[in-house]
């Protein structure tokens, strides 16, 4: 119980905020924004409610019930510090979200081409500093053929994982600060080669490793 208190305060916090918050709410609220802050698409503010509450709702259970499902580790990201620090740093981040719409919407000129890249950079920092530490499961991490066949696939692939999300959050953090026309390519590149570069590698290390076992 003592793990999800966190969750269940934060999350009434915000129920309570956007409860508060409702009768000063516009009609249609901000759902989505393009890389220079301008607004993509809106919804009522009752579906703004649910949907951002359903999401915090959502996620929460599945990030926490779907290590007790692992058939490689059974249980084990369940009491892995990592992987509760990646859940915290995740559901910060949707609480923020949440604040952000309510904060902007009620009329605070609120910059969310500036506030959300550094914020997602943020959580990139947190999972590259925890990517490391966490054993070979089937819920987490860069999960590929050849990283859940081998330990020491696991091991190295999350080592460079580790270092390319850092710098991805780094490169986030500069993100805001560039041309709007650029930005899209600022933030996409650096997320796309986080998760692809480590998966090629992963293939790489474990043709080189099953190459030795046959030359033993």
């Amino acid at each position: 119980m003592r793990k999800h208190l966190a969750f269940i305060v934060s999350f009434v916090v915000t129920l309570v905020l956007w409860v508060i918050a409702y009768p000063y709410l516009p009609e249609e609220m901000p759902m989505q924004w393009g890389f220079d802050g301008t607004v993509n698409w809106t919804a009522p503010k009752s579906t703004s409610m649910l949907l951002n509450l359903g999401i915090i709702l959502i996620i929460y259970p599945i990030l926490v019930l779907s290590p007790k499902l692992d058939p490689k580790r059974k249980g084990y990201l369940y009491t892995s510090k990592a992987y509760w620090v990646i859940i915290y740093a995740t559901l910060g981040l949707l609480i923020f979200v949440n604040m952000f719409i309510i904060f902007q919407s009620v009329g605070y000129n609120l910059r969310i081409d500036i506030v959300i890249p550094i914020l997602v950079g943020a959580l990139f920092i947190v999972i590259g500093n925890y990517m490391q530490t966490v054993k070979a499961n089937w819920f987490m991490g860069i999960r590929t053929p050849w990283t859940l066949s081998s330990e020491t696939v696991w091991r190295k692939t999350h080592r460079l994982g580790s270092k390319l999300f850092i710098i991805s959050g780094i490169i986030f953090f500069l993100a805001p600060f560039m041309s709007p026309s650029y930005m899209a390519y600022i933030i996409l590149i650096p997320a796309i080669s986080a998760g692809l570069i480590p998966t090629i590698y992963s293939y790489f290390l474990f043709k080189k490793e099953q190459e030795e076992r046959s030359h033993e």
